[in-house]
């Protein structure tokens, strides 16, 4: 079976990352999940943006957990260090502003930043992510992914509804099974480079789903195929949907 293409931060290639300009291209060549980073303004408000800083991806400064909305709303997020001028008018979508957009057109996968992720569990961004996607009326709609372990802990208190999945930049497959169980998802998200038959076997039988990152070219896409992936995240996803539907 073919793993799912997940848009990573939407077509994030050929638009500005985390930009509903993104999203609406994702959603142009075919993507049923995409999958996009939130953090808090220091008012409280859940954002899309991955980096904790303005600095990369916008034409702003700053930390977006000392900002408040409006200020972080008046910058660009057209990524003008690397799309110049061309995306100027994106601004950074409010959470609220993503689910509406992909409502009804696909699944939405939300990784909650552990810069975010603070001592406040009720008021915290897990309290208020959970909030926006109840008010979407999305939570069969939704995954949400994180490093962070606590982060995914609140969520399972909050929204044991809402999937959950587990991301992991390098560890070992017991531990990845480890902390699997610990916060109870049924989706692990290792980086490619953490994917070995031991990985995919012992997920197998612990019944867990086993998706991964960043995958862009259809080559690449091919030899990762015998580890049975449930889903791939793509800078490209138009590409490696066509691979998927004309393999060579």
């Amino acid at each position: 079976m073919a793993p799912l293409v997940i848009a990573h931060r939407g077509d994030s290639a050929h638009r500005p990352e985390n930009t509903l300009s993104s999203f609406a291209s994702a959603l142009e060549v075919g993507a049923e999940v995409v999958e996009f980073d939130v953090q808090l303004t220091g008012d409280g408000h859940v954002v899309v943006i991955h980096d904790p800083l303005l600095d990369r991806t916008t034409d702003g400064r700053g930390s977006v957990r000392q900002l408040g909305l409006q200020e972080v709303r008046a910058v660009s997020a057209g990524y003008p260090a690397r799309f110049g001028d061309r995306f100027r008018g994106e601004r950074i979508p409010m959470l609220a502003e993503a689910l509406g957009f992909l409502r009804d057109r696909s699944k939405a996968m939300i990784e909650i930043k552990s810069d975010s992720v603070t001592d406040d569990e009720e008021g915290g961004v897990e309290a208020l992510t959970v909030e926006e996607i109840r008010r979407a009326g999305m939570e069969k709609d939704v995954v949400l992914i994180s490093f962070d372990r606590r982060a995914l802990l609140r969520c399972r208190t909050a929204a044991p509804e809402i999937m959950r999945g587990h991301l992991f930049a390098r560890a070992e497959p017991g531990q990845v099974l480890a902390g699997a169980r610990e916060v109870g998802c049924e989706l692990v998200m290792p980086e490619k480079g953490m994917l070995s038959d031991a990985l995919r076997d012992r997920a197998r039988e612990a019944g867990l789903k086993v998706a991964t990152w960043v995958v862009d070219e259809p080559e690449e896409l091919a030899t990762l195929s015998r580890f049975e992936l449930y889903g791939v995240g793509s800078n490209r996803p138009g590409v490696l949907l066509d691979a998927l539907r004309d393999p060579v």
